[in-house]
């Protein structure tokens, strides 16, 4: 998890800076990118001004991981190492017609996958991880509807037989359909688990294995255009079983 994503998890913490931001108070980098994430979501700030006590509600806990999340995008921007390949996701949204607002948690998302997308320690923040997402933003945001169509027709053709033909097919118009629904984005664990339930659950054990395998040579196929990297093929396929495939 981001450091920054990580303080302002802690509602306390969120709280006080934007009392110490309304009072004028001097901010340190960190809380200055929590108050920028306030000042472009006021009514999420407004509903975690509004909290008494050290219970939440759902809108209150919507509203600090949205402002930690889009905070710890802004503060990537004086990383070092994770500034240029933000910077260049940031342009090639915008390129593609994003708007700030849609950039800013398209940014914000990564950090968030990274952060809860996985079974992992909380506590650290994988670096790598994050660099390779953010490298395959221009690349996703580039991709039109008439190349996914190509990418579908091509990774159906290349079945060896009519059967896996049609299980390709099945897997690759469900898994673009759950991902890609509102514009390409990174296929992350929640797009997997969304494909297994609806297709591979409660089936045949035969029709089970050949829709897994299906799904792990597509996202080969994504890899190999350049749609995702090395560490989140690897991830992904984890999840399927098929680390090997």
């Amino acid at each position: 998890m981001h450091p920054v994503l990580a303080r302002f998890l802690a509602a306390d913490v969120a709280k006080e800076t934007l009392r110490k931001q309304q009072a004028g108070g001097s901010l340190t980098p960190e809380e200055m990118a929590f108050a920028e994430a306030a000042k472009a979501h006021p009514r999420q700030a407004s509903i975690l001004m509004d909290v008494g006590g050290r219970v939440l509600s759902s809108d209150a806990q919507a509203a600090l991981v949205l402002l930690a999340a889009h905070a710890s995008a802004r503060a990537m921007q004086e990383d070092a190492e994770l500034s240029e390949p933000a910077r260049k996701a940031r342009e090639a949204l915008a390129e593609e017609g994003a708007s700030e607002e849609e950039t800013d948690a398209f940014i914000a998302s990564i950090l968030l996958e990274e952060a809860f997308g996985y079974e992992q320690d909380v506590d650290s923040f994988d670096r790598d991880y994050v660099k390779e997402s953010l490298g395959e933003v221009p690349a996703l945001a580039a991709l039109t509807k008439e190349a996914v169509d190509a990418l579908f027709l091509g990774f159906v053709k290349g079945a060896a037989n009519d059967a896996e033909r049609k299980v390709r097919e099945t897997v690759a118009r469900a898994l673009f359909d759950i991902a890609w629904a509102e514009g390409p984005a990174p296929i992350n664990p929640e797009h997997i688990e969304a494909l297994l339930d609806a297709e591979v659950a409660d089936k045949p054990e035969e029709e089970q294995e050949a829709k897994v395998h299906a799904t792990a040579h597509l996202l080969q196929a994504l890899s190999r255009e350049g749609l995702m990297g090395p560490l989140r093929l690897s991830r992904l396929r984890a999840m399927l079983g098929e680390e090997d495939a």
